[in-house]
């Protein structure tokens, strides 16, 4: 069994803890985020898994977690904001137990503190998602499974009861952490009653959510059908088996340029690791940390990549093993300066926050160029860089806020809602699908997603939809108040010829508005046809 922890550990993780969060609350978001953070939002009002509200597969208990703080706050992008802020500093305590019990108080030190100044755990601490509540559960099982690993059977039940519940907040932990826990248990402890007395576990604590969550979306077939429509259209085409080779390749640069934003400067040690394993050996400790990456990696590589922030699922694991390295080889250079060996440490610790925080609190993407003439490489820099890079700072997060207060704001200073019908778009590959963002901050407009460039034909009106499913037709009627139609997108798709008419109104941050008048005639757009409900004269036919 492991040792009683020391006060100055207690002291180090708590401290740690403390000014991690600290460090988010200034930066926190003030607004929902992106389409996920919306959903989320809109299941404190609604829980409807067929509405995507949220979106399959349910986080039953993030969403419940979210009722309870949003009750205090009254504000769900606040509240949401909060669980992130106090997740990741959690996430920092445990780190810092875990890096103690598999080495040292200074690798744990170092591996605690990198963690908390990456700028990609800082953004993902700061908005209202679940990754840095992702983290902070995948810490948890690994620390009771790194127990496990040295032989308590306790601690392994302890990761597998964590690992049940943590598939209520985000039901992939359930799948990516089962390996590490299964190995460390099986190597660890070498009986079959452990391993079943878990089993038996992680299925109780998982039933705890799943039967409610099933429940609350109106019963198993409905949940499935969303489930298998939100993967059969989002992570199929992405995966190896239903997209092409060119997907996967392209995949493996996001989850490379995301591992890399999250390590900053740390990232150079892996030119030591072979120097490390040489030196130091390989031992328990390090194959428990390949074990917790490889999975994960294989995962998102292979079958679907949708964020950044999908990397906190392990990159606590190449923090701790990284800060190993750093700390092993700085130990070795200055073996003839044992006295000036902890401030070399802490000088090289506060390069790498100094580096990573300015990037986080500085870096902005350039703005989009779209008409100058450029090579198909250099553009596809351009775009990951823009999207993968340095969207996820202080910066970039504050500018993305105001672009959507800039577009509500105008929408509702210019339009009536009663005369005003809004229309966003997916598949415009010039513009953030803003559907979301729509529903949630403009509720009194009626609002119409198009699908546009490559994608089958269809629409999706909120008001009149039962599931997230889409009317494939292309005649839609508007309310027969409605006077103008006003686009909701970033810029102009360039495969999207412009309807007669068309007007623009340029906004902050390079955005415009797009309007068209609509009276007795119809208008025409991208294979739609748009008419007021009196010309109509029938009603739109509904998703069920």
């Amino acid at each position: 069994m492991s040792r009683p922890a020391p006060r100055l550990d207690v002291l180090c993780a708590v401290a740690l803890s403390l000014l991690t969060i600290l460090s988010r609350l200034p930066y926190r978001a003030r607004m929902l985020y992106n389409w996920d953070a919306v959903q989320f939002a809109l299941a404190l009002r609604e829980y409807d898994v067929g509405k995507h509200q949220p979106h399959p597969p349910g986080y039953i208990l993030y969403v419940a977690l979210g009722r309870l703080v949003n009750a205090w706050l009254g504000d769900p992008a606040a509240a949401y904001a909060l669980l992130a802020v106090v997740f990741s500093g959690l996430t920092t305590f445990v780190v810092f137990y875990l890096a103690r019990e598999a080495y040292d108080r200074a690798t744990a030190l170092a591996a605690a503190t990198l963690l908390a100044v990456s700028p990609l755990f800082w953004f993902y601490g700061a908005v209202g998602l679940t990754y840095a509540g992702e983290a902070l559960c995948a810490v948890t099982v690994a620390y009771f499974a790194f127990r496990a690993l040295k032989g308590s059977e306790t601690d392994s039940w302890l990761a597998a009861g964590y690992l049940g519940l943590a598939g209520g907040l985000r039901q992939s932990v359930l799948l990516l952490l089962f390996p590490l826990w299964l190995g460390a248990t099986a190597f660890g402890l070498r009986r079959v009653r452990t391993i079943a007395v878990g089993l038996a576990v992680i299925a109780v604590a998982t039933l705890a959510w799943f039967v409610p969550m099933i429940w609350l979306s109106g019963g198993l077939d409905r949940y499935l059908a969303a489930s298998l429509e939100l993967a059969d259209s989002v992570v199929k085409p992405t995966s190896i088996l239903g997209g092409p080779f060119e997907t996967t390749f392209r995949i493996s640069r996001y989850v490379l340029e995301s591992v890399l934003v999250g390590l900053g400067p740390l990232a150079l040690a892996v030119f030591l690791v072979p120097w490390y394993a040489r030196r130091h050996g390989w031992g328990r400790a390090e194959w428990f940390l390949v074990g917790w990456t490889v999975p994960p990696i294989v995962v998102y590589t292979l079958v679907h990549f949708g964020q950044a922030g999908y990397v906190l699922t392990f990159l606590p694991a190449l923090v701790i093993l990284l800060s190993r390295v750093l700390m092993a080889a700085l130990g070795e250079a200055l073996l003839a300066h044992p006295r000036v060996r902890p401030l070399g440490a802490t000088a090289v610790v506060t390069l790498v926050v100094l580096v990573n925080g300015s990037f986080f609190v500085s870096a902005r993407p350039l703005p989009r160029d779209f008409d100058t003439p450029k090579p198909a490489w250099q553009k596809t820099a351009e775009d990951e860089a823009f999207d993968w890079i340095f969207s996820r700072t202080a910066a970039a997060l504050e500018e993305h806020e105001h672009v959507v207060q800039t577009f509500v704001g105008a929408i509702r200073g210019l339009y009536a809602p009663e005369e005003t019908a809004v229309v966003t778009e997916l598949g415009n590959p010039r513009s953030y699908p803003w559907l979301r963002h729509a529903m949630f901050y403009l509720p009194e407009y009626p609002i119409y997603e198009l699908t546009v460039g490559e994608r089958p034909a269809g629409f999706y009106a909120p008001r009149m939809a039962q599931a997230m499913a889409r009317v494939p037709e292309s005649h839609i009627a508007v309310p027969a108040s409605v006077k103008q139609l006003v686009w909701f997108v970033d810029h102009w798709s360039p495969l999207s010829e412009r309807p007669l008419g068309l007007s623009e109104i340029e906004l902050p941050y390079g955005r415009y508005l797009y309007l068209v008048r609509i009276g007795r005639g119809p208008v025409d757009y991208a294979g739609y046809t748009f008419v007021r409900e009196n010309a109509a004269g029938r009603a739109v036919r509904t998703p069920q």
